[in-house]
């Protein structure tokens, strides 16, 4: 079979970026009795390293889609055309949209699979988009890949629970396939590579450390984390790396309001954003650090908490989406809107080595139930699915 890849959001450094080149580069190396050809726009194909075995379209548009898909961007109908021109002459057997972020229309019949990474834009649309006309531009782009899809691919039960209220009777089938820990996330015996990371950004060695990862954005509930950390100090010497692009995000970002809010509390000696970290160094992170934490209102998966978990890291999490699925009995949990409550856990967590010790293990068992060679294959197995489908149908 032949199968069409839109890798528009290849080059992202958030989780739609990580999703894409992750499961794509596991379907191609490991399921090659397929051929694909992937869908790039000329910006993204020239900052990105491709799995040499698949083919590349690149279209030539006048933005980055990834980048005209922000929270208060908009995709221009030009652009959308060349994408959807050029995707619809790739003679595939299939189409997958590995995130809806950067969907177009494909201009005829084809098996299609949409990845609709969670409904946090539905159930929490103040948060993710500043203004009316992203919200709109967001549901349009939704409702057209909603009629266009063949099948949801979604990453947790929780999501798929949450996708089909929020889509009702417009959503297609849906299915889920977890994500995964990519090889790289794994315990090191690296003393001295801890401590140069440690040093590279600036975070103090002999304190513990409790690391949060991910995007500097409202949903991720940061302001009720230092909220919860401006209490931990209280009793609890301790430091707060906040790990996450703040300067080229192209999300909806809460940087500037956190800042202001480490001064209003004094602790922004205790604080530090490091900005965007490669993997070599978030590996070094993980395990250099004393425990992981995820104040999330909502999470579809929690990837950078089952990375933690892979490092042998011991994790906090928010008891909202699907955390408490993912994660299982292997981390401790909060209410993510209670302050008190979080600084408790936390206290327990940085101070009780005998607590660590057993989330550490029970992390490194549930972190191996996740891969993303299990993706690739889950993945393959929805294609094959939604085309011998629509090949009865057309029968």
């Amino acid at each position: 079979m032949h199968i069409a890849i839109d890798a528009c959001c290849w080059s992202n450094r958030r989780g739609f970026g990580r999703y894409t080149r992750e499961l794509v580069t596991s379907l191609v190396r490991e399921q090659s009795m397929h051929r694909y050809t992937l869908v790039v726009d000329a910006a993204t194909a020239a900052q990105g390293e491709f799995p040499e075995d698949a083919s590349l379209e690149v279209v030539r548009t006048r933005e980055q889609p990834t980048r005209a898909a922000a929270a208060a961007g908009a995709r221009s109908p030009s652009d959308l055309w060349r994408m959807s021109r050029a995707a619809s002459r790739i003679p595939a057997d299939a189409f997958f949209f590995p995130a809806v972020y950067s969907y177009f229309p494909i201009l005829r019949r084809v098996p299609t699979v949409v990845t609709f990474h969670d409904a946090i834009a539905e159930n929490h649309p103040r948060l993710i988009f500043p203004g009316l006309r992203s919200r709109l531009f967001w549901w349009l782009k939704c409702r057209a890949a909603l009629s266009q899809a063949d099948r949801i691919l979604t990453v947790s039960e929780s999501a798929r629970t949450r996708l089909a209220a929020a889509f009702g009777r417009a959503a297609p089938p849906i299915s889920v396939v977890h994500e995964g820990p990519g090889g790289i996330f794994r315990p090191l015996e690296d003393a001295d590579r801890a401590r140069a990371v440690l040093a590279r950004y600036h975070l103090p060695e002999g304190l513990p450390l409790l690391l949060y990862v991910g995007g500097i954005s409202p949903h991720k509930n940061l302001g009720r984390l230092l909220e919860a950390f401006a209490r931990l100090l209280r009793e609890t010497p301790c430091h707060l790396a906040l790990v996450g692009d703040h300067s080229g995000d192209s999300f909806f970002g809460c940087y500037s309001e956190l800042v202001d809010a480490c001064r209003a509390r004094s602790i922004e000696r205790a604080v530090t954003f490091t900005g965007f970290v490669s993997n070599e160094d978030l590996v070094a992170l993980y395990n250099a650090a004393t425990a992981f934490v995820l104040p999330s209102l909502e999470e579809g998966f929690g990837l950078p908490a089952v990375e933690a978990m892979a490092c042998g890291l011991p994790v906090a999490a928010s008891r909202r989406g699907a955390l408490p699925e993912v994660l299982g009995s292997a981390a401790v949990f909060f209410d993510p809107e209670d302050a008190v409550g979080m600084a408790a856990v936390l206290a327990r967590l940085l101070t009780e080595g005998p607590l660590r010790e057993s989330l550490r293990a029970a992390g490194l068992a549930q972190a191996s139930r996740y891969s993303w060679s299990a993706a690739a294959r889950e993945t393959i197995r929805v294609i094959e699915d939604v085309s011998a489908v629509r090949a009865r149908g057309a029968g």
